[in-house]
């Protein structure tokens, strides 16, 4: 992997492909967050294009005692080794941006992850819960 930097409209059909969803409502989604001041969309990019994305988001709120926190989240990648990059490429932005920690979105179903992103500082330490609306 060559750089990481932000991504550009030009990039969309690229992170389409990483996110395995082609289509008008994922397209809209990242031109969105490309222009969201608290955002941080970035894409990994080596000598063949881009390899890896992920997404970094600032939140402001009541939790943790009125703490910044960033939230790292779909993170991509192509090919091995792009995912450590990105994964310190967020701590590093959440620390340049302020924020007090950083939380990372991972499915239960990926338990196999648990081990590689404690490599990172990670810590499984709470759980939340969605609903579908």
């Amino acid at each position: 992997m060559d750089v990481i930097r932000r991504a550009r409209t030009t990039d969309i059909e690229a992170l389409e492909r990483l996110f395995g969803a082609p289509d008008e409502p994922l397209a809209a989604t990242l031109r969105e967050l490309m222009n969201t001041p608290h955002v941080s969309l970035v894409v990994a990019e080596d000598h063949n294009g881009v390899v890896g994305t992920a997404q970094l988001t600032v939140l402001r709120g009541l939790s943790w005692n009125g703490a910044t926190r960033g939230l790292l989240e779909g993170i991509r990648a192509s090919r091995r080794g792009v995912t450590s990059a990105l994964l310190t490429w967020g701590i590093d932005e959440a620390r340049r941006r302020g924020c007090a920690r950083v939380h990372l979105e991972s499915g239960l179903t990926r338990g196999d992850l648990r081990e590689f992103y404690a490599r990172f500082g990670f810590e499984h330490s709470y759980q939340g819960f969605t609903r579908a609306l």
